[in-house]
């Protein structure tokens, strides 16, 4: 069979690649964040699965078919995934997301390549020699033995990754803190156990996991240190409410930002990158 593998269907073939890519993306975003109902945004999560399986859909039609309302459609997908990451970086809120800079990276940066890439090439598929292409044999439509391999492809791909993020995430362990320290004193038959001794007060974790602080209310005692670690795949921040006693940097995947509360009173804070993200600690001495 004549599949005539020109230039045109090899543009469409490239295209479906970056829609691929920017799809595992967005299945990234989905799985570490914001999957299933229990999650902090459940509908935006949501909206991140409709566009993989949008993603998944398109580049299966735009290897099989050369229509221009596919190619069409293929373009105002990209343009509608860049112009929505625009609007919630800009100060807008989408299904009670909103974000900052470039955040979150490098997930922003490899989904905004890929659109871009997607859109030159549709684009690129609408010159006339390209579409139109004069002395040649016409482009022959693909078989269902192609199309079916195209849709393995794009299943293989998105459930591979599924089965991926499904055997990392089993493998997290958490670590319990360590029992406060005593000492046994034996006494004739019996064993009595007494304290150590007064101590400086124990640091305090808080975890950043799925766009929520783990510990959102805790109390402290006065001179206590509080660390947070960011486990998202995403940037936050830790900022008090009144933006000066406490403010960290942009905390990227591992790092942690700690604070020493040398005050009483009730310290309330936020993630500078997404406000919806909230927590309070309760010092007493």
């Amino acid at each position: 069979m004549n599949t005539n593998l020109g230039t045109g269907r090899l543009l469409r073939i490239a295209a479906a690649v970056t829609i691929l890519v920017s799809g595992v993306v967005h299945l990234d975003l989905y799985y570490n964040a914001y999957r299933g109902p229990s999650q902090q945004l459940p509908n935006f999560g949501r909206s991140l699965l409709l566009n993989v399986i949008s993603s998944g859909v398109i580049a299966i039609v735009l290897v099989a078919r050369k229509e221009w309302f596919i190619r069409a459609a293929g373009i105002g997908f990209a343009v509608s995934t860049i112009a929505v990451f625009a609007y919630i970086h800009s100060g807008h809120t989408l299904f009670k997301f909103s974000s900052e800079g470039e955040a979150p990276s490098p997930q922003a940066q490899i989904a905004m390549i890929a659109q871009i890439l997607t859109i030159v090439l549709l684009a690129a598929t609408f010159l006339p020699a390209i579409d139109k292409p004069v002395g040649k044999t016409p482009e022959a439509p693909l078989g269902m033995a192609y199309i079916g391999a195209a849709a393995v492809i794009v299943i293989v791909v998105l459930v591979g990754y599924t089965l991926r993020w499904r055997t990392q995430d089993a493998s997290v362990t958490t670590i319990a803190s360590a029992p406060t320290a005593t000492t046994a004193v034996a006494t004739n038959a019996s064993t009595v156990t007494t304290a150590a001794g007064p101590a400086a007060p124990a640091p305090t974790a808080v975890s950043i996991k799925d766009f929520a602080f783990v510990g959102k209310t805790i109390s402290v005692t006065k001179g206590s240190t509080v660390t947070w670690t960011n486990n998202d795949s995403v940037g936050h921040s830790v900022v008090s409410n009144d933006k000066t006693t406490f403010k960290s940097q942009k905390l990227t995947q591992g790092q942690t930002f700690s604070f020493t509360f040398s005050a009483d009173g009730t310290f309330a804070y936020i993630c500078g990158i997404h406000p919806y993200m909230a927590g309070t600690i309760t010092v007493t001495g």
